[in-house]
């Protein structure tokens, strides 16, 4: 059975957290549905990130166990702005993550940037290929100044419903995350908690996963 539409923007809302920012958020719901239209099923695994989460983040392989997955302290992430959001591709069950960097993944990341995203698959230095982001002409040092971008959607029309206010995570999204943390551990030896919630371990683990294959 396939995993409605829906669904998958229900999941990506809980996801991204009440401090995503309204045109973000209403534009990765957009890119969840243009995908759905040509049988790519996409959902958003992570949005906005608190700078304590980033913190936390940041200690893994300095004063916490683990490597190091990132140098951004807490305020040095877009993420810690509502601004940026990581995406994964789902088998049409929407109950697998597809780890393969193909044409279907290039394909979620043109229509992304189509309606106004930059994407981390382009670049140079680091290819961070789930990460999307909306920086409305500002640098990260003037996020951490107080600016913050004058972002103009280019959604029309909208679905309200979905767009209102933010959801919890589904018990259906929990489960996408247990089953990621799952293969995760098998894959890669980890001892990350199945908790269905996708913590600081389960991002470093996200990010080894895209980094190797």
């Amino acid at each position: 059975m396939t995993v409605s539409l829906q669904n998958l923007i229900d999941r990506s809302v809980g996801n991204m957290g009440s401090g995503i920012h309204s045109v973000v958020k209403e534009t990765a719901i957009e890119v969840i549905k243009r995908a759905y239209k040509e049988d790519i099923y996409v959902q958003i695994t992570s949005g906005y990130r608190s700078f304590a989460e980033q913190n936390r983040l940041y200690a893994q392989g300095r004063t916490a166990h683990g490597k190091i997955v990132t140098n951004a302290k807490g305020g040095q992430s877009n993420h810690n702005y509502g601004l940026a959001v990581d995406y994964v591709l789902l088998t049409s069950d929407g109950k697998t993550a597809l780890w393969t960097i193909n044409s279907k993944w290039k394909r979620v990341a043109q229509i992304a940037k189509a309606l106004g995203f930059a994407w981390g698959g382009d670049w140079k230095s680091f290819k961070d290929y789930p990460h999307l982001e909306m920086m409305g002409g500002l640098t990260l040092s003037q996020l951490q100044a107080g600016k913050r971008p004058n972002l103009v959607s280019k959604v029309k029309n909208p679905t309200p419903a979905v767009l209102d206010k933010p959801k919890k995570s589904s018990s259906g999204g929990r489960s996408i995350v247990k089953t990621i943390q799952e293969t995760l551990n098998k894959r890669y030896g980890l001892k990350i908690k199945v908790d269905g919630f996708p913590g600081p371990e389960t991002y470093k683990a996200l990010l080894k996963g895209f980094q190797t294959n």
